[in-house]
């Protein structure tokens, strides 16, 4: 069986989390969570969301739904507010030497990602957060830039930066908990354009495409 991560989007419904030059904390977090859950589509994992929409999630129903799981590991996604700017990571208190591994994996991919773009990296740090305290299995929490910077803000509001965001933490994963690529079904590729109605009708691996199927695919994802 593939490994069950718990990817939690922070806050949520009531609770918006920080806010700042026109941004909300759980709509950014949410946005980010799904983007990490498709690049992470092609590999070995099982990724599951604690909230898939903007609903009131309590912090004991997030850590229940992983522990009920029992998933191998669970991140929690925010961005930060308060003045600063960057990138830090957070385990609990008391968090043991896997746990402090794994986060070190993921915190040097992002890291090394948000220094490329001009960011600081402000540090591995430790937080007696619920979720992290009680989460049966490894846990971190990110915290991605400030919405109350201008130039912090400015790169979360840009849909193609939360992309690149996104991509390094599921990279950060992939590295911390060794997750491999999926193995590749062509029957199962053909199978998702069908069920996504791009094409109509049952086709074999091998079956040859003639120009014009293959227009009329590429036209519909076209919307043409």
């Amino acid at each position: 069986m593939a490994l069950i991560l718990v990817l939690d989007p922070g806050h949520g419904g009531k609770d918006p989390g920080a806010s700042g030059n026109g941004l909300v904390e759980k709509n950014l977090a949410l946005d980010i969570t799904k983007r990490v859950r498709t690049a992470l589509s092609s590999h070995q994992v099982d990724v599951k969301l604690t909230r898939e929409s903007d609903v009131d999630l309590s912090l004991a129903d997030r850590v229940a739904y992983a522990n009920n799981l029992n998933a191998g590991y669970f991140l929690s996604i925010h961005v930060n507010a308060g003045g600063g700017t960057g990138f830090e990571s957070y385990v609990w208190t008391g968090a043991g030497g896997e746990t402090e591994s794994l986060r070190r994996a993921v915190h040097m991919e992002v890291s090394a990602f948000y220094k490329s773009a001009g960011f600081p990296d402000r540090g591995e740090k430790k937080a007696d957060f619920y979720v992290l305290r009680n989460t049966k299995m490894s846990a971190a929490l990110l915290e991605n830039l400030f919405v109350d910077n201008k130039t912090d803000a400015a790169k979360l509001a840009d849909a193609g930066f939360r992309e690149e965001i996104a991509k390094a933490i599921a990279a950060g994963l992939v590295s911390a908990l060794k997750i491999q690529p999926a193995a590749w079904d062509p029957a199962a590729e053909i199978e998702k354009l069908r069920a996504d109605g791009l094409i109509n009708s049952p086709h074999q691996p091998l079956d040859p495409v003639n120009w014009g199927e293959f227009a009329t695919v590429i036209n519909r994802l076209r919307g043409k």
